[in-house]
């Protein structure tokens, strides 16, 4: 499967990065949440990190003539990594614009919603490094199921993100006393989180491609 030395995938280099801007968007929803000021700019310094490692893997990738891997899965992979810190950039943004009145339920809820957020990308960087490390070991088989139980728990972190998503959106059009502008504001703020969240389990699924394409 292999030839000559393995070199770093960066992957996991730049799944960390990503981590670290879900990591500061889980800080500025707290303060949103506390009515503090939200800076948004520090999860978009985050983000353009991430970005940065995102276009040298590409580079490298296209330099490369022979692989053991398809590019396209890679690739495939390495945009929806983007994609969740491009969205956590976008969380913030939409939180410094607005914040709403909210009742101490939502205000959990809310909370709840970031927290699995951070779960799953904690758990999908978790399974990206153990994937790379087993790259360069040469240890991808026996590695499988370790990673595919980190893969398994991405998806039901995100089918329990969902849920919770369609309860608070439920919750929110109940709140008539809410502006119509602020209902849908925090809507929009909803569905952001929940579609970061899918972009995490589309990370997962195409790390589940690329294990599932090892002989065994």
């Amino acid at each position: 499967m292999f030839w000559g030395r393995p070199k770093a995938l960066r992957f996991a280099e730049h799944a960390r990065a990503v981590e670290e801007t879900a990591e500061e968007l889980g800080r500025q929803l707290r303060a949103w949440l506390r009515r503090e000021t939200v800076h948004a700019e520090l999860v978009s310094d985050r983000e353009h990190r991430a970005d940065v490692i995102k276009r040298e893997i590409r580079l490298n990738l296209a330099k490369q003539r022979r692989f053991p891997f398809p590019k396209d899965r890679l690739l495939e992979l390495l945009w929806h990594q983007d994609e969740i810190a491009d969205l956590c950039q976008d969380v913030a943004l939409l939180m410094a614009l607005r914040r709403p009145e909210l009742e101490l339920e939502l205000e959990d809820a809310f909370r709840s919603l970031a927290e699995g957020l951070s779960k799953a990308v904690h758990t999908h960087t978790l399974a990206i490094s153990a994937f790379e490390e087993a790259f360069l070991e040469r240890t991808l088989k026996s590695k499988a199921e370790e990673i595919g139980m980190q893969i398994d728990l991405v998806n039901r972190l995100e089918h329990e993100s969902d849920l919770l998503e369609r309860e608070i959106v439920a919750e929110v059009y109940k709140r008539e006393h809410l502006p119509a502008f602020d209902r849908y504001h925090l809507v929009q703020l909803v569905l952001l989180l929940g579609d970061t969240v899918d972009q995490v389990e589309n990370a997962a699924g195409d790390l589940a491609l690329l294990m599932a394409g090892i002989p065994r």
